[in-house]
């Protein structure tokens, strides 16, 4: 015992809880962050009212309180006030001292501290308040620079090899309001210094195209053959400018309409003291506009707010111009240190690439691709060696931009501005297909990808990927409730989805209880479509394993790969290639068995090589004896020649299915051509030939099994005697040949039948040049009752027009399948004639007839998540899994817009 007294679990548990009270209220007296970003009103009074009662002069009185008008609104000044507000004013020298401490200040250097040391606390004069209020006071200590005004800059390969001077020559300063941005409505602006110095600066303009002037409605009584009625009048864009004598128009850039109030404004006069109706509350006496209106621009009050208005705009007239000009400056200098950041942050993860490395040293060979990256810029970017030789190795609580929580921080914003963009454009797409899959990644993680599929505006199918789910589960029910949270977390209308591709598992697939069952009932267009390449690849996976003998041929394949593999020394020997099999890709079965025709010679003579070299061990001369035993069996001659020719086709169909663009009647038309070929391979002909290749390429040691005797067995007296020999030619055709040709077209046909279904409504599309017109009506009215709410009545009369329009059109200028018509449709500027034949095309091209691109992520998803970043967070996966798979979007982001979002975000630049 250490003598210390012990309570009680329930006197504990009472004591955290006073403990953690005592903290709440400690933190809630505290001033929040967001608190200090608001505007005080009774800051500013209380500020007028102690500058009124200490004001020595006229001149001081109208200095302090133009001072205090320029305070931003969130600094708290009370106890600054008192103190630079005295009752006796100082000499010149004070002000020359403060303004050429202000003008000797190196670039990029915080200065607010030295320019509070160097005003007096006895400073009243008109000069000295002027500069010491304003210099200190405009610029409070947490205000960071970057979120002080961002410039937005466009940013190209050659930027990165210009200087400092020559960028900040090519800045345009009206890309200014993605930072600030007052509004478009003039009466909601909250009149303060900030939104002066803005609108001041950078000007205002409304966007007139798309004005509401729906509230300018003003009732007016006329009377009418006796009787009063009542009109309304409205706003007239007209007024906004002014025709003179001669016949010039002018625009009156000075007013602005406010669709919240339907009246108008003179901003000049609203931002400046003005106390006429186009200032307060607004004009909207549409009878006299133009009267009212000239008589507010010829008034004194009106030029006098001009003339102020454009005086506050030049830096060059105002007092504080050189600390204006050091900001700019300072703000300058970081955009061009991350323009490079991000940069660099784009490209490494548009590619998949790593950032981090052991270390985050500049010079170390160990610190990483990132600031590898920045270290080989700055090889040919002076401005960036300059910036790596001055805050390189800063240390923590130093301001860089180039530590690893910067580019985690634009890692997270530029995947939310490409998720942002995927989704605008689903939105603007409204039909849109999904599909899922899910594998376990290295961390034996379940990864469930998660896909989107609709049509852009330019009439291609597209084909998003939107995030992985963490463990979600392998039963329909916990992937349904997966699928619908992601519906709801981006906000996507179940009501516009109209299909859903999975694989053949039973979870998925499920007619009852899968996952495109339960989807069904919360959206009944959402046709579900069998991945189709998954299913040819089933089709070759059941003829592959429908009799003996085929079995055998891909286990000697396996076999072969594995042995040679399993030895360097084995490998040399052999001096040409041999495939391993794989259980999920099909295409290297082909591989497999084009590389064994291909190098079928130097194989056996390999294998022979080792089976007589007397330093090999026993067991691998005894291996290599029996390969060449089997490889030197007419059975394996013939299969691996005929599975040649099946399996170079079944490649090429895979691939071909495998591609974003193809849609249900590329698949029926692939799948269709399948089931010839193979009818056409089913004959005595060809299986002559495939016989006669077998035999031409056997050596002289080639074993012949074609006539091998076969043991008579036993027979009972209700039963015919066979021949002693049988014939092995016909029974090795009807065992094998035609046993694996009739399971791979008996597959292949009943696969294709539920593309059939999901096609057969959008048929006519397909025919319409051979259909009468009555067909297509009547199938183009079928196709309407399914989809009530989205294809109208004139639905089937525009499929008539549509079909004559093409027949009018030359042969090489037909529309040849559903794509071309779209297109055709859109390029023309036909969308308005025909509106519901666009809809069905949409929906046909949306829906998606496999789920490779499910695929395709989970090689994404190894890239990211690798063995050496296998704790990396799902947020972070998710948001690097995103910009590498979307790299046509990462690439096309805008560095200004990804500056403005990090600086709102969290600016540590102080002064």
């Amino acid at each position: 015992m250490d003598g210390r007294k012990r309570l009680s679990g329930a006197k504990y548990k009472k004591n955290a809880l006073i403990k953690k009270q005592k903290h709440a209220v400690l933190l809630n007296s505290c001033m929040k962050i967001q608190e200090m970003f608001k505007s005080s009103t009774l800051t500013t009074q209380v500020m007028k009212k102690n500058i009124e009662d200490n004001s020595c002069s006229m001149e001081t009185t109208d200095v302090s309180l133009n001072t205090v008008n320029s305070l931003p609104d969130h600094v708290p000044v009370i106890e600054l006030m008192k103190k630079n507000i005295p009752d006796n004013s100082c000499s010149m020298e004070t002000t020359d001292v403060s303004l050429n401490t202000v003008n000797s200040l190196p670039d990029h250097v915080p200065v607010i501290e030295l320019m509070k040391k160097n005003i007096p606390d006895n400073s009243c004069s008109m000069e000295t308040t002027d500069v010491s209020l304003n210099t200190v006071n405009s610029l409070p200590d947490h205000v960071p620079v970057i979120e002080f005004d961002l410039v937005n800059t466009g940013l190209n390969l050659s930027t990165l090899n210009k200087t400092n001077d020559q960028q900040t020559d090519s800045i345009s300063e009206c890309d200014n309001r993605s930072i600030y941005y007052p509004g478009s409505d003039p009466a909601m602006w909250e009149i303060n210094d900030t939104l002066r110095d803005f609108v001041s600066r950078y000007g205002f303009t409304q966007d007139l195209k798309n004005l509401n002037i729906s509230n300018s409605r003003r009732p007016y009584t006329k009377c009418v053959n006796g009787v009063n009625k009542t009109f309304f009048r409205y706003f007239n864009k007209n007024c906004l400018q002014t025709t003179l004598q001669n016949g010039e128009k002018i625009a009156r850039s000075y007013l602005v309409y406010s669709e919240s109030k339907g009246a108008l404004f003179c901003y000049p006069c609203m931002l400046f003291g003005g106390v006429t109706n186009f200032a307060t509350t607004g004009f909207s006496v549409w009878k006299k506009t133009e009267e009212r209106i000239m008589e507010h621009s010829n008034s004194l009050k009106h030029r006098n707010c001009m003339i102020k208005f454009k005086n506050h705009s030049k830096v060059n007239c105002r007092i504080d111009k050189q600390l204006v000009n050091q900001i700019d400056d300072e703000r300058l200098y970081w955009i061009n240190v991350l323009k490079r950041v991000v940069a660099v942050v784009k490209s490494l993860a548009s590619r998949g690439l790593p950032f981090r490395g052991h270390d985050s040293k500049i010079g170390s060979p160990h610190n990483g691709n990132f600031l590898m990256a920045l270290e080989l810029i700055a090889e040919f970017d002076s401005f960036l060696a300059t910036h790596l030789s001055k805050y390189g190795n800063p240390g923590k609580g130093k301001t860089s931009y180039i530590s690893y929580q910067t580019y985690e921080q634009f890692i997270c914003i530029m995947a939310e501005e490409v998720l942002k963009t995927i989704i605008q454009e689903i939105k603007t797409a409204r039909y849109f297909s999904i599909s899922v899959d899910s594998t376990p990644d290295v961390a034996h993680t379940d990864q469930l990808s998660f896909i989107v599929r609709y049509v852009n505006e330019d009439s291609q199918p597209i084909e998003r990927f939107l995030c992985f789910i963490e463990d979600v589960g392998h039963k329909s029910e916990q992937i349904a409730s997966a699928v619908f949270s992601i519906f709801d977390k981006y906000n996507l209308n179940l009501k516009h989805l109209r299909g859903q591709s999975y694989d053949n598992a039973s979870n998925m697939a499920g007619i009852y209880s899968g996952l495109q069952a339960r989807i069904k009932k919360s959206s009944p267009h959402a046709q579900f479509v069998p991945c189709s390449a998954h299913s040819l690849n089933l089709v070759g996976t059941n003829a592959a394993s429908c009799c003996q003998n085929a079995v055998h041929f891909f286990d000697l394949l396996q076999k072969l790969y594995v042995f040679f593999s399993s030895s360097t020394h084995r490998w040399k020997v052999l001096n040409s290639n041999v495939k391993s099999l794989s259980e999920t890709r099909w295409s290297a079965r082909d591989d497999a068995c084009k590389a064994l025709n291909k190098n079928r010679e130097s194989i056996i003579n390999a294998l022979e090589k080792i089976e007589q070299d007397v330093t090999e061990r026993p067991a691998t001369r005894c291996e290599a004896k029996g390969i060449i035993k089997k490889i030197n069996t007419l059975e394996m001659a013939f299969l691996s020649l005929f599975w040649g020719d099946i399996l170079n086709r079944f490649n090429k169909c895979s691939k071909k299915l495998q591609s974003v663009e193809i849609n249900l009647g590329t698949v029926i038309d692939i799948y269709q051509s399948l089931i010839t070929y193979v009818n056409d391979l089913r004959t005595d002909e060809e299986y002559i030939r495939y016989l006669n290749l077998a035999i031409s390429i056997s050596s002289g040691n080639f074993k012949n099994t074609v006539n091998k005797r076969i043991k008579k067995r036993k027979t009972f007296s209700d039963e015919n005697i066979d021949d002693e020999a049988s014939n092995s030619d016909i029974n090795y055709k009807i065992s094998t040949y035609f046993v694996i040709l009739d399971r791979i077209k008996n597959e292949l046909e009943k696969r294709k039948i539920a593309y059939d279904q999901l096609f057969e409504k959008y048929s006519f599309f397909f025919q319409l040049e051979k259909l009468n017109s009555v067909e297509i009506r009547e199938q183009a009215k079928c196709l309407q009752d399914i989809y009530v709410d989205d294809l109208g009545s004139s639905f089937p009369n525009e499929c008539i027009h549509f079909k004559s329009h093409i027949k009018n059109l030359k042969v090489d200028e037909r529309p040849k399948n559903i794509q071309q018509m779209l297109i055709f449709i859109k390029n023309n500027d036909f969308s308005e004639m025909y509106p519901y034949i666009v809809i069905a095309l949409r929906m046909l091209l949306c829906t998606p007839c496999s789920n490779c691109s499910t695929e395709r992520s989970f090689s994404v998803l190894k890239r990211v998540k690798s063995y050496l970043r296998s704790n990396i967070k799902e947020e972070r996966l998710n948001a690097l899994a995103i910009l590498n798979i979307e790299n046509d979007i990462t690439t096309k982001l805008n560095y200004n817009h990804v500056i403005n979002n990090f600086a709102t975000r969290q600016a540590r630049r102080r002064f």
